[in-house]
């Protein structure tokens, strides 16, 4: 197969490479991926400089781990996300044969089964949903890393101190939102250690707490030049185009959560009832929403002209390798970035969320009361739907006293 890749000299120069077998079944991998043309013969190209790098410094191919490939990397001038790439797909590959041993796991043992006993805990008695439970798990595996480093883990050993730097360090620069996260993480963290026993609750209290004023802001929508900007950046000749611009729909039309659109499945859509039944997530109750016509059409024209025939049950999937699966959270999320780039006003946006307070905006101006908005958004209470009576400006206006002097002036 090299020969449908590289001109002839190319694989001359492949065959006589003592790794020649292993570099000629590299190729087959990419192929049956489904990569690029010019992405086989990048990566393969990379492959083949860093098995000789390999022999030069007498290493052993079944040693090579993630820091040998930092170090090859370090050194070259090419493009070092191209070269992590290749090389991620050649150790893949490589593990997946036995010639190199799995990857390790950077949480000991011990730690793992603490985690996986507080994520059950999460599951079962606090009922929090998927989404919520990975970054309590993430933040409890940094948090008993960062207390025991390497050392056996021994709760009496723990510290008011250790704590609050922990939490302390995700401020750096300003990042509030962050710190506040970090701090709700580990006082659930350790209000579970406590009830087991193995804490004292002073540790519980000494987790810094971040004031919080209901209200105190507006949130960050878009305006109308805005909106049609940004979805007039999909570019809908193309069959990932169509699949974007449908999701975008989904978010800032019906308010959709990115896990919400990730999750969509072919069988939740009743296109001739105009209809979408969304499974029960966050708010842990399933939600039946009308689909308006423009979403209707965009998801028409994605299913009949753009998604790939595939076996997954999932709505969106992706376009590019592996084709046909399910499309995840953070590919939704980097589409939405992309499109951010090309609005004006819009360019340092990261999240997702403003397309569903967007969404809700446009409810409120268009005359929705607070109970509608708060069933389309699925929000189990109207408290938090309210902070949308503050973008309610028509409203806002028939209820807004005269400034004082106003008349006098007159």
């Amino acid at each position: 197969m090299l020969n449908v890749y590289f001109s002839l000299r190319v694989v001359r120069r492949l065959q006589a490479e003592p790794e020649a077998v292993l570099l000629a079944e590299f190729l087959g991998y990419l192929h049956g991926r489904g990569h690029a043309r010019l992405t086989i013969q990048q990566y393969v190209r990379t492959a083949e400089l860093f098995l000789r790098w390999l022999r030069r410094r007498h290493l052993s191919l079944n040693t090579v781990e993630e820091t040998v490939v930092r170090r090859f990397v370090c050194r070259r001038r090419c493009s070092h996300q191209t070269a992590y790439a290749a090389l991620r797909h050649l150790l893949r590959h490589l593990r997946s044969e036995g010639r190199v041993s799995a990857r390790a796991s950077t949480t000991r043992p011990v730690a793992e089964r603490v985690v996986n006993d507080y994520d059950a805990h999460l599951a079962q008695v606090c009922g929090l949903a998927a989404a919520t439970r990975l970054y309590r798990r993430r933040y409890a595996r940094e948090f008993m890393l960062f207390v025991f480093g390497s050392k056996r883990i021994e709760w009496r050993r723990l510290r008011a101190e250790q704590v609050q730097n922990f939490v302390a360090q995700f401020g750096g620069n300003g990042r509030f939102a962050a710190a506040q996260v970090a701090a709700v993480s580990v006082r659930s963290f350790l209000r579970w250690l406590q009830y087991l026993g193995r804490v004292d609750a002073r540790l519980v209290e000494a987790v810094p707490h971040f004031r919080q004023w209901r209200f105190a802001t507006l949130p960050t929508v878009m305006s109308e030049v805005q909106w049609c900007t940004f979805l007039k950046s999909f570019d809908r000749s193309r069959p990932s185009g169509r699949r974007d611009y449908a999701m975008a729909l989904c978010m800032v039309t019906l308010g959709l959560r990115v896990g919400e659109v990730a999750g969509l499945r072919l069988d939740d859509l009743d296109l001739a009832a105009g209809t979408v039944r969304l499974r029960p997530g966050k708010v842990r109750r399933e939600r039946l929403l009308p689909l308006t016509a423009c979403v209707r059409q965009a998801l028409v024209a994605y299913i009949r002209g753009g998604r790939p025939r595939t076996d997954d049950p999932c709505l969106f999937v992706r376009h590019r390798i592996p084709v046909g699966a399910a499309v995840t959270r953070e590919l939704i999320r980097g589409v939405m970035r992309r499109a951010y780039a090309v609005v004006p006003g819009c360019e340092g946006w990261t999240g997702t969320h403003v397309l569903r307070h967007t969404a809700a905006t446009r409810l409120r101006n268009a005359g929705a009361d607070l109970k509608r908005v708060a069933d389309i958004l699925g929000h189990r209470t109207l408290d938090t739907t309210a902070i949308y009576t503050k973008v309610d400006l028509p409203q806002l206006a028939e209820v807004a006293l005269p400034w004082p002097g106003t008349q006098e002036a007159r």
